[in-house]
C-alpha cells in the first residue's frame, strides 16, 4: 500500500499576493507566511478549490503513478476501479472500451466502481431499516463531506451514515475476486486519498481521472468503443447529484433531501441541529452537480449537461422509461464507525487581542473596517483572528498596505527639500509637496490641485514634452509674482501618464551670479578707463619729451657752432 505524508500542498512559488486560494477555501485551511501560501492539512477537506484558482499552477499532490508502474514492472497484478464519472470524462457508454485501453497501460483488468455503489446502497437500506430512533442521517459517500464534518463539524459525526464508501466496498469486492491483486482507484478528485488512511481500507493507490487522461496521452493510448454497451446499470447514477437519493428509492418514514455545492452544504450543516429534525436523510456532495462537476471536470467549461446525460444514458439506457437491472453481486456489509471527536481546539481569542490585531491593520473603529475581502477573509475581524492564529499576515490587508504606502510616499514627497509638482497629461496639477505649496499658494492659500499648471508657472516646456514625446527636459524660469528664479527638471512618466517636475529655487545663486557679472562689467569698464588715462599720460609725456628734444637740439647746434667758431679763430692766429 502506498504510504505518503501529504495529500495536497502548494509548491514553493512566488505568490503574487492575490490571495485567491484563501478567498476560495471554504474552511480557510491556508496559512500565509512570508508571502507564501501553505495548506494546513489538519484543517483541509481536499476540495481542491484553492488549486483550481491558483494563477501560479502551484498544485503539488501525491503522485502514485510511479509506484503503480513499479508494481506492474514487478509483475504484480494491478486492478483498476473506476468511479462512474469516467463515463462522462471519456465519453463512453460503459467499461469495455476503457478496459482495453487500461490493459495497454499494464493493468490486469479494470472494473466499474458502480459495482461498489450497488453494495453501498444495499448497506444504506439495511442501516435505514435498523434506524430505531428518529434523527438526521448524512450521507458518507463524498469524502470531502466526510472530511468537512470530521474536521469542522465533529458534533455531527454520529449523524454520518455508518457505511463504508463506494471505493472501499468495490476494493473489498475486487480483493475477493483477485486475492493477490493491488487495487488502484480512479477518482474524479483527490479527496479519495484521505480514505487510504482508514482502518480496514483495501485500496492500494488512488489517482485522478485527469492523471489517467495525461498518462494515456503520454503513452499514446486512446479509447475505442467497438460498439455501445447494451446493459445499463442504475448504480452508475451515483456520479451525479440526486443519484444516491434516486438509487435508495422511497424509504418508509424517512424524508430525503439532496444538497450539492460547498456553500449550500455548509449552510445546511451550520443550520443543522439534529434534535430539531426527525427521520431525515441528507445526500451531500461537495461539488455542485455531483462528481461529474468535480475538479477533473471543472477545466472544461460548458459540458455539464452533456456529462450528466452521458451518465444517465449509461445508467438507464437512452430509453429512460425502461426499467433496468443492477449489478448482481454477493451481499456483504462494510460498516464504518466514524465515532465522535471534538473539533481541533484553537487558542481562545480575546476581544482585546482582536482589537490589537485590528489596530495593526490600521482599523481603530468599525468605520475603518472595510470588509472588502481582498485578503481572502470575509471581514476584517475574521482576518484579525487569523493573524492571532498565525494563519495570516498584516500585510495581506491591501487597503492598509496601500494607505501605508501612500502615507510613506507622501512623507518622503513632502520631506524633500526641493519643489515637487506633478501634472497629468492635460497639464493639470495632481500633487504638490509642502515646499511647492508654500511657494505657490501664497496668494491666500488658494487651492491649486486640479488647476492648470499655467496658473503658477510657464507650461511651454511641459507641453513640449508631450508634443515631442520626450522623456526629460530641463530649463530655467522666472516667477514674476514670487520674484524668484527656478531651475526645472521635468520627467515624463508614461506608465502613469503624468509629468514630474522637480524644481530648485536658484534666486540666490542667480543674484550672486548677476553680482559677479556686474562686477566683471564694472572691472572691465574701470580697466578701459585706466588704459585710456594711461594713454593720455603717455601722450603728455611724449609731448613733453618732444619739446625737450627740440630745445636740446637747438642748444647742441648752438654749442656746436660756438666750438667751430672758436676753432677757426685759433687757426687764423697761427
Amino acid at each position: 500500500m502506498q504510504r505518503f505524508q501529504s495529500i495536497l500542498q502548494f509548491k514553493k512559488v512566488s505568490c503574487k499576493n492575490c490571495y485567491k486560494c484563501v478567498r476560495n477555501c471554504p474552511v480557510k485551511a491556508i496559512r500565509v507566511h512570508d508571502h507564501q501560501a501553505r495548506i494546513i492539512e489538519s484543517q483541509c477537506i481536499y476540495c481542491e478549490k484553492c488549486i483550481l484558482v491558483c494563477p501560479q499552477d502551484a498544485k503539488e499532490e501525491q503522485n502514485m503513478i510511479p509506484a503503480i508502474c513499479n508494481a506492474m514492472e514487478n509483475k504484480t497484478q494491478v486492478i483498476a476501479s473506476l468511479h462512474p464519472a469516467y463515463l462522462a470524462r471519456f465519453g463512453v457508454t460503459g467499461i469495455n472500451g476503457i478496459r482495453e485501453a487500461m490493459k495497454k497501460l499494464g493493468f490486469a483488468d479494470a472494473a466499474d466502481a458502480a459495482e461498489g455503489a450497488s453494495l453501498m446502497i444495499s448497506q444504506y437500506r439495511a442501516l435505514f431499516a435498523e434506524q430505531k430512533e428518529p434523527g438526521i442521517m448524512i450521507s458518507s459517500a463524498c469524502p470531502v463531506i466526510v472530511q468537512l464534518v470530521k474536521k469542522h463539524y465533529p458534533h455531527l459525526l454520529g449523524n454520518l451514515v455508518q457505511s463504508a464508501s463506494m471505493m472501499q466496498f468495490h476494493a473489498s469486492y475486487l480483493k475477493k475476486k483477485y486475492p493477490k491483486a493491488e487495487i488502484v482507484y480512479v477518482s474524479p478528485c483527490i479527496s479519495a486519498m484521505s480514505e487510504l488512511r482508514d482502518s480496514g481500507n483495501e485500496v492500494d493507490y488512488v489517482i485522478t481521472l485527469e492523471e489517467l487522461v495525461q498518462w494515456m496521452k503520454k503513452e499514446g493510448i486512446s479509447i475505442t468503443e467497438k460498439e455501445p454497451e447494451q446493459i445499463a446499470y442504475r448504480s452508475r447514477e451515483i456520479a451525479i447529484a440526486d443519484g444516491l437519493t434516486d438509487l435508495l428509492g422511497a424509504v418508509k418514514g424517512i424524508r430525503r433531501l439532496s444538497v450539492s455545492g460547498m456553500e449550500q452544504c455548509r449552510e445546511v450543516l451550520e443550520e443543522l441541529h439534529p434534535e430539531d429534525f426527525e427521520n431525515c436523510f441528507l445526500e451531500m456532495y461537495a461539488c455542485s452537480g455531483g462528481c461529474v462537476a468535480g475538479p477533473s471536470f471543472q477545466m472544461k467549461k460548458g459540458h455539464y449537461l452533456a456529462d450528466v446525460l452521458a451518465v444517465k444514458n449509461a445508467a438507464f439506457g437512452k430509453d429512460f422509461h425502461r426499467e433496468q437491472g443492477d449489478y448482481e453481486l454477493p451481499g456483504f456489509e462494510l460498516r464504518k464507525n466514524f465515532g465522535y471527536c471534538s473539533a481541533q481546539e484553537q487558542e481562545e481569542v480575546s476581544e482585546e487581542e482582536i482589537r490589537d490585531a485590528l489596530a495593526e491593520m490600521g482599523k481603530f473603529s468599525p468605520k475603518d473596517e472595510l470588509n472588502c475581502g481582498a485578503c481572502g477573509y470575509n471581514t476584517c475581524r475574521e482576518k484579525a483572528i487569523a493573524i492571532i492564529q498565525n494563519k495570516a499576515e498584516v500585510a495581506m490587508c491591501i487597503p492598509y498596505m496601500r494607505a501605508k504606502q501612500e502615507s510613506y510616499s507622501n512623507k518622503v514627497f513632502n520631506a524633500m527639500p526641493g519643489l515637487l509638482v506633478t501634472v497629468d497629461y492635460n497639464l493639470k496639477i495632481i500633487q504638490m509637496n509642502e515646499a511647492a505649496s508654500k511657494l505657490f499658494n501664497m496668494p491666500k492659500k488658494r487651492r491649486l490641485i486640479g488647476k492648470p499648471v499655467s496658473e503658477i508657472m510657464d507650461d511651454y516646456s511641459l507641453a513640449s514634452i508631450l508634443a515631442f514625446e520626450r522623456n526629460l527636459m530641463q530649463d530655467e524660469i522666472y516667477l514674476e509674482d514670487q520674484k524668484c528664479y527656478l531651475d526645472r527638471v521635468m520627467t515624463n512618466d508614461k506608465e502613469n501618464k503624468m509629468i514630474l517636475c522637480i524644481m530648485k529655487d536658484i534666486t540666490k545663486e542667480r543674484k550672486h551670479k548677476d553680482q559677479i557679472h556686474n562686477a566683471q562689467i564694472e572691472a572691465a569698464r574701470m580697466a578701459d578707463k585706466l588704459v585710456e588715462e594711461q594713454l593720455k599720460i603717455v601722450q603728455q609725456i611724449a609731448g613733453l619729451l618732444g619739446e625737450t628734444a627740440a630745445d636740446t637740439k637747438v642748444a647742441v647746434e648752438k654749442l656746436k657752432n660756438t666750438i667751430l667758431l672758436e676753432s677757426e679763430e685759433e687757426n687764423e692766429k697761427k
